[in-house]
């Protein structure tokens, strides 16, 4: 992987160890990539910062308000993020293995969803995995674009210019 912006990365989750320890997982695991990565226990805490830091991605527990029932929960929270930012990329978190969770979470725009399994970090750190390729991707797309949409202008004007001669002093143009 050949990132060199760094790459922020929100942890919402009301669990702290489970926090910390994706934390430190995804810190190992990624040790020569840029990552700087924020944790935050309620949703509300994320959105007051997620202005300021404008993250990659977030990973978003969907039952946020299990410890505190005033607490927004994980689709609201998702809500507020891509309607802040399209292009950030959210994975959904939960203990529940159903459906219907999975279903809601994409319609509401999550990039993935992960149960809390045995093999919960592995599945997050394949999805990162991913998401850093395809923001690598987008990256030399756009670098590619630009390229392109420089090159075109060159040769615009270059035929622009061979036109101008061409009308206004053609005599430039024959060989003597």
């Amino acid at each position: 992987m050949n990132i060199k912006t760094q790459i922020r990365i929100f942890i919402v989750e009301d669990n702290k160890v489970f926090a910390h320890t994706l934390k430190a997982d995804i810190e190992t695991t990624f040790v020569n990539m840029p990552i700087k990565i924020h944790l935050f226990e309620t949703g509300e805490v994320c959105m007051q910062k997620f202005i300021e830091e404008k993250p990659q991605i977030v990973i978003l527990d969907y039952h946020l308000n299990s410890k505190n029932p005033d607490a927004a929960d994980g689709i609201k929270v998702l809500d507020w993020i891509k309607k802040e930012n399209k292009e950030t990329n959210v994975i959904i978190l939960t203990g529940d293995d159903h459906v219907d969770i999975a279903l809601k979470s994409f319609k509401h725009g999550a990039s993935d969803y992960v149960v809390k399994t045995d093999t919960q970090f592995r599945k997050i750190i394949y999805t990162l995995f991913n998401l850093f390729r395809i923001m690598e991707a987008k990256s030399e797309t756009r670098r590619y674009k630009f390229l392109v949409v420089g090159l075109f202008l060159c040769i615009t004007i270059m035929v622009g210019w061979l036109i101008a001669i061409r009308i206004f002093n053609p005599s430039l143009l024959i060989p003597k």
